[in-house]
């Protein structure tokens, strides 16, 4: 899909260092234990404009997250904006030339302004340093501020919030204080084995410094932006149906709803854990764009209107949607348990499969090319068909064929290792750049409706993010560190800031960046063992979620890497993940057995005989149904083997 991409203008915040909030009762969660309520009632002695007065309370009704959250009602001002000031606890120490950082969410219920005052304590007479002016709006919105201590000790430097300058309510919550590391890792170390097995997803922030509450804040912060809580005109993405039928829909700003947002959403709502927004964007894309009739049943239109009664714009499948919404919906069925009907998960991504993989008809092509192993750009180019790099996605298809009810004779690991195969034919020779579009042999495709279909464009910043998760989570192919580390070695190389487009040789097309591309680049370094690529997780650090007119695809996409780097984008169902509430299955070479895995238990639906063999070959336990279930338990971690007779053999990883 051809998009406008957008300059990054990213504000200047490193990375933090510290494991733990700094800050007592940050959240209010103990009351108002620690914090402060200042009013300088002394400021009315020597002017007549009014005397400052204010109260705190603390309540449910003021929570931004947990159970209560902080109110300061402001009902008298003097015109200085620190004669009322909210101090949070003074119980941690200051170190000199260690730079802090701050995050908190408030709210207001006006445009209220206030600001954040760096100040010395008792020992140095209370002393203003310096501050930072903001402004709050009556929707929820994360604020930080950034300085280098001066002073050594508890209580030397306060970080103040300044109430006085207005009359009205304010709302505070979920306050975060750690330091910023003095520099980036010396070293960037692969792990031994893949995420999918070890259940390890990579904290990038983490191995840089960050600490664990900083990341959760910065995380949420931008799920809350793009899904939550942010102004609908130039932050927020998921809407709400207005006839409130219990769906909603991403909504791309365009005036569109496009299955690439919808099933985006769904992956970042399930990672989230939020069945509730995962449910509504899938009942939308049941209800208005799948289609039920003609050539096209059980393809999804990409492309409809975002107002009753939704009209599709174009009735054609973008296959990149259709993955994801296979994917979401296997790990929902994991990590919440598939339901009835459309929520029957498990169902629903076995079905939408079996569309995917249909025969063709006089006017389509299945989404998968049977012969080429490979997924389309789109399957109404019957005479010339050809696929897309950032649709091509390795680690969903070992997921497949690991959690799919039918591996379909293996289709799917075989799309894995031919995905590989493409990308390494797609990569430039010297710059390591993707066309946006390519033939089933890699060449780059141009085309008569994108005229930067052939070039380095918006839809392959998104392969730096695949290649990077799909190498971490399974490491089957060791060329994934190859192509990433060319990729990113050609962005770390442009001198004045690397570009949102090029020409596959390397030559800019455009002047501006995109923030689409500078986070899947952070997820590229997931397969790299570069120090110097650390600067690309830093940059997605520094950069604040998406705004403005050009907010959904690169919103849509940051969010995404954000929860890849954090560790927090896993693939439910995989045997090294705890906490998964369903279970692993796949059927073997016949649809005769079906083998469930659920830790070592393991358990093969189908009468016969099945016999669990280690690695080697050694027989360690034989059972035998008539009735059609035999359960086997795996002895330890391993590698382990399901002989099923004629049916063939099934491998299996214990963690």
């Amino acid at each position: 899909m051809r998009r406008i991409l957008w300059l990054v203008a990213g504000m200047c915040v490193p990375g933090l260092s510290a494991t733990m909030n700094l800050l007592a009762n940050p959240g209010f969660e103990s009351g108002s234990s620690q914090w402060t309520l200042y009013v300088n009632k002394i400021a009315s002695a020597t002017t007549s404009t009014g005397t400052p007065a204010a109260a705190m309370t603390v309540g449910a009704s003021a929570a931004h997250s947990g159970t209560q959250g902080a109110v300061v009602t402001v009902t008298g001002i003097n015109g200085n904006n620190w004669d009322v000031q909210l101090q949070p606890p003074q119980t941690w120490k200051a170190e000199k030339g260690k730079v802090y950082h701050l995050t908190f969410w408030g709210k207001a219920d006006a445009s209220r302004k206030f600001a954040v005052a760096a100040a010395r304590g008792p020992a140095g007479n209370y002393d203003y340093i310096t501050g930072w002016d903001f402004g709050l709006s009556t929707g929820w919105k994360q604020y930080e501020v950034m300085y280098t201590s001066t002073a050594t000790g508890i209580d030397s430097l306060r970080l103040n919030l300044y109430l006085g300058a207005e009359k009205g309510t304010y709302h505070f919550d979920d306050f975060v204080l750690d330091t910023v590391p003095s520099a980036l890792p010396s070293v960037l170390t692969q792990p031994a084995r893949g995420a999918w097995f070890t259940g390890q997803y990579r904290n990038l922030f983490k191995e840089m410094g960050y600490g664990d509450a900083a990341i959760d804040a910065k995380v949420d912060a931008a799920f809350s932006q793009l899904f939550l809580t942010g102004d609908t005109a130039t932050e927020r993405l998921f809407r709400l149906a207005s006839e409130d039928t219990g769906i909603g829909f991403i909504h791309d700003v365009n005036g569109y709803v496009l299955t690439e947002g919808q099933s985006y959403g769904m992956m970042v709502a399930l990672q989230m854990d939020r069945k509730d927004i995962f449910d509504r964007l899938w009942r939308f894309a049941k209800a208005h764009m799948q289609q039920t009739s003609g050539d096209r049943r059980g393809y999804f239109a990409w492309k409809v209107s975002t107002t009753p009664p939704y009209t599709p714009n174009d009735l054609n499948p973008a296959p990149d949607g259709e993955e994801y919404f296979v994917t979401s919906l296997l790990f929902a069925a994991r990590r919440w348990g598939s339901g009835k009907g459309i929520f029957d998960y498990q169902g629903q991504a076995d079905s939408l499969l079996g569309w995917m993989t249909k025969t063709k008809t006089s006017t389509m092509l299945p989404l998968i090319h049977p012969d080429r192993k490979q997924i389309l750009f789109s399957p109404a180019q019957l005479d010339d068909p050809y696929s897309d790099p950032s649709y091509h996605l390795p680690a969903f298809y070992r997921a497949w064929d690991a959690l799919a009810t039918d591996r379909k004779g293996g289709l799917y690991a075989a799309m894995a290792d031919t995905s590989w195969a493409l990308l390494k034919r797609a990569s430039h020779a010297t710059t390591g750049l993707f066309p946006d579009y390519c033939t089933f042999d890699g060449a780059p495709k141009a085309t008569g409706f994108n005229a930067n279909s052939h070039k380095f464009s918006s839809d392959a910043h998104r392969v730096g993010s695949n290649m990077g998760f799909s190498w971490a989570w399974f490491m089957d192919d060791t060329g994934a560190m190859r192509l990433a580390k060319k990729e990113l070695g050609f962005f770390a190389s442009q001198a004045d800031g690397y570009k949102a487009q090029y020409t596959l040789d390397g030559t800019a097309d455009v002047a501006y960046g995109a923030t689409s591309l500078l986070a899947a680049n952070a997820t590229a370094v997931l397969a790299s063992d570069r120090a110097s690529d650390w600067s690309f997780v830093d940059a997605l650090w520094k950069t604040p979620t998406a705004t403005g007119a050009y907010r959904y695809y690169n919103g849509m996409v940051q969010m995404l890497n954000l929860l890849h780097v954090s560790g927090k984008f896993k693939a439910w169902g995989s045997p090294g993940l705890a906490g998964s509430t369903g279970i692993r299955s796949a059927v073997g070479a016949a649809s005769k057995f079906r083998v469930m895995q659920n830790g070592r238990d393991l358990r093969i639906e189908g009468k016969g005989t099945a016999r669990l063999l280690d690695a080697r070959g050694a027989v360690i336990e034989t059972g035998e149904s008539a009735s059609g279930a035999i359960t086997l338990k795996a002895p330890g971690s391993g590698l382990w083997i399901v002989d099923l007779g004629a049916a063939g053999t099934r491998k299996v990883v214990v963690p």
